[in-house]
């Protein structure tokens, strides 16, 4: 499993040499998606932290700390990390596993090409992992409004991809 801005920063790299723009609500669900259907197709999340059910929908924290920068406007800049012994930012390394590469080439065109309002409705349909994981919070406490990875593999075993 990945740290999320390494996925991001390959889904950036692809999109920009289709001549693509993502913007960070772009970002954030198209790596969902991706999770999502890396999930099924290979047995395990391809992003190591949990997804937040966020007002517009499903949230890796790393990837809004990374591009909030950008706001409404498309990403222009990869995401990097902080080396808190060095106190420098590094470069974020490439993407190595053949199973996240197989799962982003069969994938990212299809949710690249929805606008990020969809994307949004999408992720907000009724008994989607984000809609289970808000209505579920407003009966028992769910701190960081954590989108379980069980919540989210009984919704991807449903979808059907052509």
């Amino acid at each position: 499993m990945h740290d999320a801005r390494i996925i991001a920063n390959e889904v950036l790299r692809r999109g920009w040499q289709m001549g693509w723009d993502f913007t960070q609500l772009d970002i954030q669900k198209i790596c969902y998606f991706l999770n999502g259907h890396h999930l099924i197709d290979h047995g395990e999340p391809m992003i190591k932290t949990d997804f937040e059910a966020w007002r517009h929908g499903p949230v890796q924290r790393s990837l809004y700390d990374s591009f909030r920068k950008f706001g409404d406007e498309p990403i222009t800049d990869l995401a990097t990390a902080f080396d808190p012994i060095r106190r420098t930012v590094k470069e974020l390394p490439p993407v190595t596993s053949n199973s996240v590469q197989d799962t982003i080439s069969k994938y990212l065109e299809r949710y690249a090409s929805i606008p990020a309002h969809e994307l949004v409705g999408l992720t907000h349909r009724r008994n989607t992992p984000w809609d289970v994981t808000r209505t579920l919070a407003k009966e028992k406490s769910n701190l960081g409004m954590i989108i379980s990875i069980d919540t989210i593999k009984r919704h991807f075993e449903g979808l059907t991809f052509a």
